[in-house]
């Protein structure tokens, strides 16, 4: 394709400015193609309704599509309101006489119900949708109260199916009326994790339950990742590089997968799913929305699910959605691919959506993802954008690491006193260099002097961490001159070198070459307290080591420090504004430095089993 993908919007004007052709067109721009509009009805409307509708000729709106087609090349369309049957029969032809000559991917998204329930368009209208429209069309995109109409209308009886299992019935129904694909929308249909749970059951997706760590588990089975464990549980690279469809829309959303025979759930990582995190978080009810993709020549379901955004401002959201997947689907890209980019777009939009634009509901952002950064603004519902992403794009790793069978078997009591000792001399040694990084970015002259107060007081903290390690092996029969004696490893030398290496990149991928340790531990920490707490642990029935280790590092002080280390990173992050290429960068340093924290507890566990034999 050449230059930029040229995009069309066929569809009704809002003069409110949320939805329509104003919102395809916002949509067009930020997902970088040139957009071109064919008007088929003006609206008088504002966010708190619509007050008047006039309707052009048939005619007239075919003339449109003829002005710009015989000049312009179309790259995608995109169908949204239709005012009459006329309309949407002229729509119908000029586009099957387009057809013949085209390949362009035509995403239709069949507004046909009011925001209460009310049919908008007459029963004729809505059969010469069904009939003429659909089978010109790569996808449909209706919301579940669309797909009922639309069944209805076909002559089929609703099923007392209900929330989640509703929809994939009615994504396959729907394709059998000559849409290719289907993409039936969830925001109208907000589902609690119980029910999503029960749900998951009932379509075949065993031993996942959402918000457990049997979940966390699941997704990491399941999940296509560079990383795997030997036969002894460590952690090991594979050669592996080869990139998946699937991959790469996990990588577009932050997403962990699952899959089950021909359907593919990919679960949208969120703030409250990191404990460390989740502490920065907005307290909400766990509450999920899933939109569902059923492609008809592989017979494959995909269920994007991620939480639900609490938010009135929601008005124009199925336009943008249409209008996002026509745009990413103009750039090379699958058809599941562009339904992962848009679901991304219309997550930034919806985090930081216009709440008070008028006296009803506003509307998405639709310049949230058009400004030149590669990490969304912070906002009042995700406050840990950039860490967020990091943890997110790199799930299966953080759950080896913070799910390592060092913590594991530390939990159960069952981590020897050697592997225990072995790892609290090596990381002594690692904080000792820590702690001169720390140091090291107080001197970078980016800093301001709040910057260098917060991390001298980390390179503070940091010193005085050293003194549970030092009180530890002294436990042990070690003495602190032969504690500053120890041999560095070769797992500590590479993570230690390493860190000092990108802290000569500047004070962004340093922060974030730093931030796996104090993030994973933290999240270990907590994670340590709820088993003991969960499993009804008294204090003094593991070893006294081990509860010390845990009290340390799952205690206020340390958390303190961590949501201090949270905090810079999300501000200098803000301040320096990453490209998206800068901000793929950090997550490799991110990355590299999970694997090395891997390493030096796969050393530890290592060095245990050799002793015992």
């Amino acid at each position: 394709m050449n230059g930029v993908p040229r995009t069309l919007t066929i569809a009704g004007s809002d003069s409110g400015g949320g939805a329509g052709i104003q919102a395809d067109l916002k949509t067009f721009l930020a997902l970088q193609t040139y957009g071109m509009s064919v008007v088929t009805a003006l609206t008088a409307q504002n966010t708190k309704g619509v007050q008047g509708v006039h309707a052009p000729s048939a005619a007239f709106v075919r003339q449109q599509f003829e002005s710009v087609a015989s000049d312009i090349r179309i790259d995608g369309i995109k169908i949204g309101m239709l005012a009459n049957a006329e309309i949407v029969r002229e729509v119908a032809r000029f586009l099957g006489e387009w057809k013949k000559r085209n390949t362009t991917p035509i995403v239709l998204d069949p507004v046909m119900v009011s925001t209460s329930g009310s049919l908008l368009l007459s029963h004729d209208a809505v059969a010469s949708l069904i009939d003429d429209l659909f089978p010109l069309c790569n996808v449909v995109t209706p919301n579940l109260l669309e797909a009922e109409q639309i069944l209805k209308h076909a002559g089929q009886e609703a099923t007392e199916e209900r929330g989640l299992v509703k929809m994939v019935r009615t994504a396959r129904d729907i394709a059998q009326l000559s849409a290719a694909n289907v993409l039936v929308k969830g925001g109208h249909c907000v589902i609690a994790q119980h029910e999503l749970n029960d749900a998951l059951k009932q379509l075949g997706f065993q031993g996942i339950v959402l918000g457990t760590d049997a979940e966390d588990a699941s997704a990491f089975r399941a999940t296509d990742t560079p990383c795997h464990r030997d036969t002894h549980g460590l952690a090991a690279l594979s050669t592996r590089t080869e990139r998946t469809e699937l991959g790469d829309m996990a990588q577009i959303l932050g997403a962990s997968v699952f899959q089950q025979d021909n359907l593919d759930l990919l679960l949208v990582r969120d703030p409250r799913d990191v404990r460390v995190l989740r502490r920065s978080a907005p307290d909400e009810p766990d509450l999920y929305t899933v939109d569902v993709l059923y492609e008809a020549a592989s017979q494959r379901t995909t269920l994007f699910t991620k939480r639900n955004i609490p938010t009135s401002a929601t008005h124009g959201t199925g336009c943008t959605l249409s209008s996002a997947i026509c745009a990413a689907h103009t750039h090379d890209t699958s058809l599941r691919r562009a339904v992962a980019h848009a679901i991304q777009f219309m997550q930034e939009a919806l985090q930081s959506s216009i709440e008070d634009l008028g006296h009803g509901p506003g509307p998405l952002n639709h310049g949230a993802h058009s400004e030149p950064r590669g990490v969304p603004l912070c906002t009042p519902r995700c406050e840990t954008p950039l860490s967020t992403r990091l943890i997110a794009r790199s799930w299966p790793l953080w759950h080896l690491y913070t799910r390592h069978p060092f913590a594991v078997r530390m939990s159960e009591g069952h981590l020897s006193k050697a592997a225990f000792v072995w790892f609290m001399r090596q990381d002594y040694i690692y904080l000792k260099h820590y702690a001169r990084v720390w140091s090291a970015a107080a001197a970078d002259p980016t800093s301001s002097l709040e910057d260098i107060g917060d991390y001298l007081g980390i390179a503070k903290a940091t010193v005085d961490e050293t003194a549970m390690h030092v009180k530890l092996c002294e436990r042990a029969g070690i003495s602190k001159a032969e504690l500053e004696s120890t041999e560095e490893s070769r797992a500590t030398m590479a993570y230690t070198r390493y860190v000092m290496d990108v802290s000569h990149e500047g004070i962004l991928p340093l922060l974030v070459s730093l931030a796996s340790c104090a993030y994973g531990y933290a999240e270990v920490g907590l994670w340590l307290k709820e088993h003991r707490q969960r499993s009804q642990i008294s204090a003094g029935s593991i070893d006294p080591s081990f509860e010390m280790w845990v009290e340390e590092y799952g205690g206020d002080e340390f958390l303190g420090a961590v949501a201090s280390t949270i905090s810079m990173l999300e501000r200098c992050a803000a301040r320096l504004m990453p490209s998206a290429s800068e901000v793929d960068h950090l997550q490799e340093i991110w990355n590299t430095a999970t694997r090395l924290e891997i390493g030096m507890w796969d050393e530890a566990v290592a060095h245990g089993e050799r002793q015992s034999k």
